[in-house]
């Protein structure tokens, strides 16, 4: 059975970092290797973010197991991030994955997750491995600089005692002269006087205020604007995806909207809005995604113009991790293993 495997963002999420996912493997976890074949030319990812005709393996010295203890995970930084993120809307990926003593292989499709980021968008990010070699290096044990020998002086010193002057006897104060409180008392009636006739000058002049007009209402429905084909025609494809996902509109509208998108030839935008939603869990979504790709329901456009079975099994097996009770999905995912 082919092994699944998925390109996670990390937590906290690191620009041209993420985590290699792979379950379903019957091999070791230690001494692996892989390659990434894509589908349109044939050719593999090699070192340096570069494609080419010859197989390329990028080494891993040994896989963590998940805490799940159903996969085995390791980080993987910009040398395969980035190419995998830079792949066309058509672009499919098949990692093989083997022990490199030549033993267990097995293959799988890899599709990066939700939330991946570029190592651009970072700025200049570092990997956290050399060249093809997949191993996390050892961080170098820091040098303890020699210190200077502390000498301590052992004698002890002697203790002069001082004769300490004797205080003058403490005198009270004399006690505060009492202030008459007749004075205080006028001055506040007064005062207070003074006080009452404005209030009641006041509230005898004062005209009533006019209520405040009410403010217009606001125009309601302005996510509705973020997902119609007028803002797909005019918005950069990446910002449109993001304010449409944002509005966050029903199964049912979404894939009203990837028709559109596809009725126009905006393929990015479909497969996007496809893999973001099919990825957060929703069978709906994920299920006509799979057709897109299934020889079955396959119906030929410019931005699905050919069955691909192993992306097909791909959306189905992400449908039975959330549904494992799928019957369609479970029949349509082990036809295409066949």
């Amino acid at each position: 059975m082919p092994i699944r495997v998925d390109l996670l963002a990390l937590e906290p999420n690191v620009p041209g970092q993420a985590c290699l996912t792979v379950k379903k493997w019957q091999g070791g976890e230690e001494q692996l290797e892989f390659s990434i074949q894509r589908n349109q030319d044939g050719f593999y990812l090699q070192d340096q973010k570069a494609w080419s005709s010859n197989p390329f393996w990028f080494k891993v010295s040994r896989f963590s197991v998940a805490t799940s203890g159903e996969a085995l995970e390791a980080q993987v930084g910009p040398e395969v991030v980035d190419p995998l993120l830079e792949g066309g809307t058509n672009s499919q990926f098949m990692i093989e994955l083997r022990e490199q003593s030549q033993g267990h292989t097995d293959k799988g499709v890899v599709r990066p997750g939700v939330g991946l980021l570029p190592s651009t968008a970072g700025g200049q990010t570092r990997s956290t491995y050399g060249g093809a070699d997949l191993s996390a290096p050892a961080a170098p044990e820091p040098e303890i600089p020699e210190l200077p020998e502390l000498v301590l002086n052992t004698a002890e010193p002697e203790i002069e005692l001082e004769s300490v002057p004797n205080e003058p006897a403490y005198t009270p104060p004399p006690p505060p002269v009492k202030k008459s409180k007749k004075g205080l008392i006028g001055l506040a009636l007064v005062v207070l006087l003074l006080v009452a006739a404005a209030a009641g000058f006041w509230f005898y002049k004062r005209t009533p205020v006019p209520a405040p007009a009410i403010a217009a209402a606001v125009p309601a429905g302005a996510d509705a604007q973020a997902c119609t084909l007028d803002s797909m025609n005019s918005l950069p494809e990446l910002t449109f995806v993001q304010t449409c996902i944002k509005a966050a509109p029903d199964s049912a509208k979404l894939l009203e909207i990837i028709n559109e998108a596809k009725a126009g030839k905006h393929c990015g935008v479909a497969q996007r809005l496809y893999a973001n939603r099919a990825q957060a869990g929703d069978a709906l979504i994920a299920n006509a995604y799979a057709r897109e790709y299934d020889p079955k329901y396959l119906k030929a456009s410019e931005c699905f113009p050919a069955a691909d079975n192993a992306t097909a099994a791909y959306w189905y097996e992400t449908i039975l991790t959330q549904d494992p009770n799928n019957a369609e999905a479970k029949q349509r995912f082990e036809e295409l293993q066949k």
